[in-house]
């Protein structure tokens, strides 16, 4: 079996491993094995298959998972059985169905939108944003040259994503947000905050490289968007649109990008 044929064929692997005994799958196992690439992707469908197993197992309640197992496996005994809408079994599996693309399209959608730590870190700028001018100690740089400014003040990784190093702070403060010391610059032009703290201690671990936005606010749209350096999480939040955010890290996208 080729690595075309086998990643068609794995496509509809089942994470339980109920399919392991077939050799057409033990075939294309042994071909993935054979190409990194594609072990890779076969590895990263069974990670998204488990999580999705385990949503539903979640979600589905036993009194309804139980027939909708029986209604799948009478299906699947009776390959020449004309299929009808009108066949409660039928129309078990096929609303089953419609849960698990639902689902599905639920989870990839949030993705974009959500990531652990989530509450902690919107409540955390929130207060951030609540500090009066008179807080600040005023100094006028930019914002990738006070990694060595705030370890003066006990705080150290401080850094920025690359792009944002010119950024133009008119300000800068040290404060804790449930005992955790978060380093703040005021930026000029946009009107915004960078924050930058320990991942850890906020559960935070996002991809390298992936930015994630939130608005948040009732009474001022503002919105927030959050990336990983290293165990450092950097946190910019403007008041404005998820578009408008995204039209800001556009802007400050490095060349190469």
């Amino acid at each position: 079996m080729n690595t075309k044929q086998a990643r068609q064929h794995l496509l509809a692997y089942r994470p339980s491993g109920a399919d392991d005994g077939d050799r057409s799958t033990r075939a294309a196992l042994k071909a993935a094995a054979a190409a990194p690439e594609l072990q890779a992707e076969f590895h990263n469908q069974l990670a998204f298959d488990r999580a999705l197993a385990g949503r539903l197992d979640a979600i589905i309640p036993d009194d309804l998972a139980e027939p909708l197992t029986e209604a799948a496996a009478r299906l699947l005994t009776k390959k020449h059985r004309r299929l009808s809408l009108r066949d409660p079994a039928m129309l078990s599996v096929g609303l089953a169905f419609l849960v698990i693309i639902g689902l599905g399209v639920w989870i990839f959608l949030g993705k974009a939108n959500s990531f652990a730590g989530m509450d902690e870190v919107t409540e955390m700028v929130q207060a951030g944003d609540k500090a009066q001018p008179s807080e600040f100690q005023e100094l006028e740089t930019k914002a990738g040259t006070l990694t060595d400014w705030f370890a003066m003040q006990d705080f150290d990784g401080f850094a920025v994503p690359p792009g944002m190093e010119s950024a133009p702070v008119v300000g800068v403060r040290v404060f804790k947000y449930e005992d955790v010391p978060v380093a703040t610059a005021a930026v000029a032009r946009p009107r915004a905050f960078f924050y930058v703290f320990e991942a850890q201690p906020f559960g935070i671990s996002l991809p390298a490289g992936e930015w994630r936005t939130l608005e948040y606010g009732d009474k001022t749209r503002r919105t927030l968007a959050i990336r990983q350096i290293g165990n450092m999480a950097f946190v910019v939040a403007l008041r404005g649109s998820k578009a408008d955010m995204q039209s800001y890290l556009n802007s400050i996208r490095p060349p190469d990008h």
